[in-house]
């Protein structure tokens, strides 16, 4: 497969995994408040809104493979991007007054669609809501 197809097929299944995902929130009662939002500081896959709670969802997804979970896909360098992201988007945005919580969701694919998806919450520290002055 050349590298274009490459690249591709993976922004295909990173698409198909960040889906499923909204999909899962929205079951659970979340409401979905953006998608692939970006700034300087990086890229949040997903923000959700429930409760007084946002919530910064950074998503993962791959092809089963035995014993390796999409999770591990997960480097510091990117933890501190979403962190930094989503600091930035809560003072930009008109939700300043909520508290964050970063989940994780790992999607994985087997060859008939879905083979797993798993959700951790908390992955990087709750980032407070700002303080008024």
């Amino acid at each position: 497969m050349n590298r274009q197809k490459l690249l591709a097929y993976r922004k295909q299944l990173g698409n198909r995994g960040e889906s499923a995902a909204a999909e899962l929130y929205t079951a659970l009662g979340y409401h979905v408040v953006e998608r692939n939002w970006r700034c300087r500081a990086g890229e949040l896959d997903i923000v959700l809104i429930r409760n007084n709670e946002i919530i910064f969802a950074e998503v993962k997804s791959m092809r089963y493979r035995q014993g390796v979970q999409p999770e591990i896909n997960l480097s510091s360098h990117q933890r501190r991007r979403n962190f930094r992201a989503a600091r930035f988007y809560l003072k930009c945005s008109a939700v300043s007054d909520l508290t964050g919580r970063f989940d994780l969701i790992a999607v994985t694919f087997g060859r008939f669609g879905i083979r797993s998806i798993r959700r951790y919450r908390d992955y990087l520290p709750i980032l407070p809501a700002e303080e008024e002055s």
